[in-house]
């Protein structure tokens, strides 16, 4: 069973990074560059994947299994978080406020939207969307508040406004009410919602493709601290709380959800934050770039595992 898993899971990982691989050669080739992804990002973002969410909570079956998962959805997500913040304060003690901040950035915050989505909803449907969509929000919350003050070396104030009104959460904030009334939306309306929310997936790993076509290969292998970062983010973390949830009860598509989100490598708006905050953006590509690669290996194996598990 766990091998059969890991051959399914392992090819949508691969078809994931081959839709990936379009980016890469487009950036080499000069017809879709990193500058392009970066513009595209803000549709994503904006626009492409809250509607992605939405979609999903409309056509979603209101069950009392959705409903509470959904709250343990929540809950997953904060503990996910909550843990990997604990393990990374423990780590690069020496190191000074931003350069540490970088560090700890990439190990709590994964790669949820552009990867884990487009995974979850290719082991296991629209349930993978309903569910990650949850941890995406909480992903948003912790970005903008914990994550921006380690980013850049404890200076940033918090926008408290930004936990609410940003794309992930407000998706969920609107997806939410409407998945409770279970609105009929006319064809002429729905479909239109449908394709747009298609779109995500594909053009989420195209852009991701055009950032490790800029990455520096030979620096993210060459620097053990690298590694220990992958190690925390592709590991520890998406094993220990795999274990967690199992123990706590967590079965089903929310298990293998959870798990993805959790096991995702480290989020592609590392090196972004960094420039954006006075941080090392080098070093955020190179991060985020490393525990990609390293994710091929690493994704299948732990989600395989949750799937035996649920």
């Amino acid at each position: 069973m766990f091998l059969e898993n890991l051959k399914t899971i392992g090819m949508q990982v691969l078809i994931l990074y081959l839709i990936a691989g379009i980016g890469f050669a487009t950036d080499k080739i000069g017809i879709f560059r990193q500058a392009d992804g970066k513009r595209l990002i803000d549709l994503l973002f904006n626009v492409i994947l809250p509607i992605a969410i939405i979609h999903t909570f409309i056509t979603m079956e209101y069950t009392a299994e959705h409903v509470k998962g959904i709250l343990v959805a929540f809950i997953c997500a904060f503990a996910t978080h909550l843990f990997g913040a604990l393990i990374s304060f423990l780590t690069f003690r020496k190191r000074s406020l931003k350069e540490r901040g970088i560090y700890h950035y990439a190990m709590i915050l994964s790669n949820a939207a552009f990867l884990a989505l487009p995974l979850a909803k290719s082991v296991i449907g629209a349930e993978g969307i309903f569910y990650c969509s949850i941890y995406v929000a909480v992903f948003n919350i912790v970005a903008f508040t914990l994550g921006i003050y380690e980013m850049s070396g404890h200076e940033a104030k918090i926008n408290f406004k930004r936990l609410i009104f940003n794309p992930g959460s407000m998706s969920v904030i609107i997806g939410l009410p409407l998945f409770f009334l279970q609105p009929k939306l006319p064809y002429i309306i729905e479909y239109p919602l449908e394709a747009v929310g298609n779109c995500n997936s594909p053009l989420a790993m195209i852009v991701f493709g055009t950032f490790l076509a800029n990455s520096s290969f030979k620096n993210m292998f060459s620097k053990k601290e690298i590694y220990f970062v992958s190690f925390i983010r592709l590991v520890l973390i998406p094993f220990c709380m795999l274990g967690i949830f199992y123990v706590c009860g967590v079965r089903g598509a929310l298990l293998v959800a959870m798990t993805i989100s959790a096991s995702a490598p480290t989020a592609t708006n590392t090196a972004m934050y960094a420039a954006k905050y006075g941080n090392n953006p080098n070093l955020g590509s190179e991060l985020a770039a490393q525990s990609s690669v390293l994710s091929v290996i690493t994704m299948p194996v732990v989600v395989a595992l949750a799937t035996v598990l649920s």
